[in-house]
């Protein structure tokens, strides 16, 4: 399965408000891995720079941290899922729709 990856523009690692998604976040890859588990160690540095992991389809930054707490990940069916403390939050389609609908109104 194909995710996109959002890092928060400012983390905060789990201590402090969520960032408003997609608003104050950036996409920094795509990748393709078996489940939101492996994408997730897909993009930590472990043995080398998670940049240079071949699951790694597309990459929009080049220089970027690994994901942690407070991150985005976004799969092909567009469930959107917060990097929680332990384990992953959904994130409701309806914000991630709604923010979308003004986004296009203000195009």
């Amino acid at each position: 399965m194909k995710y996109k990856v959002y890092h928060t523009n400012k983390p905060t690692f789990g201590f402090g408000a969520r960032a408003k998604f997609p608003q104050e976040y950036t996409q920094v890859a795509l990748v393709e891995c078996i489940d939101i588990e492996d994408a997730f160690r897909a993009t930590n540095t472990i043995d080398d720079i998670w940049i240079k992991n071949p699951e790694i389809i597309e990459l929009y930054q080049t220089s970027c941290r690994s994901t942690s707490v407070g991150d985005v990940l976004v799969d092909e069916d567009g469930n959107a899922m917060y990097c929680a403390p332990c384990g992953w939050d959904d994130i409701e389609v309806a914000e991630v729709a709604e923010v979308a609908e003004v986004a296009e109104r203000s195009v």
